[in-house]
C-alpha cells in the first residue's frame, strides 16, 4: 500500500471509532442471531426483559447447540 492509502485507511477508521461504526455482520453472525432468537422462543424468554441468569443460559445453550451443529456439519 502506498502512502496515500494508508492515509485514508486512517482516516476512515479515525472516523469510525468516533462515531461508534462497526464492520457489518457475517453470515454466521446472523445464522448465530437467528438461532439464538430460536432459544429464546423455545424458551418463552424476552431478552429485552430477561434477568441476568436468563441471559446467562439461553447464551449458554445456544453457543453450545450452534457451535456443535457447525461442528458437525
Amino acid at each position: 500500500m502506498n502512502r496515500r492509502e494508508l492515509e485514508y485507511l486512517r482516516s476512515i477508521e479515525d472516523h469510525a471509532s468516533k462515531t461508534g461504526w462497526t464492520v457489518p455482520l457475517t453470515r454466521e453472525d446472523k445464522d448465530y442471531l437467528a438461532y439464538l432468537r430460536g432459544v429464546c422462543k423455545r424458551y418463552n424468554i424476552s431478552l429485552s426483559k430477561a434477568a441476568r441468569t436468563e441471559l446467562d443460559f439461553v447464551t449458554r445453550v445456544a453457543e453450545s447447540e450452534f457451535y456443535r451443529q457447525q461442528a458437525n456439519a
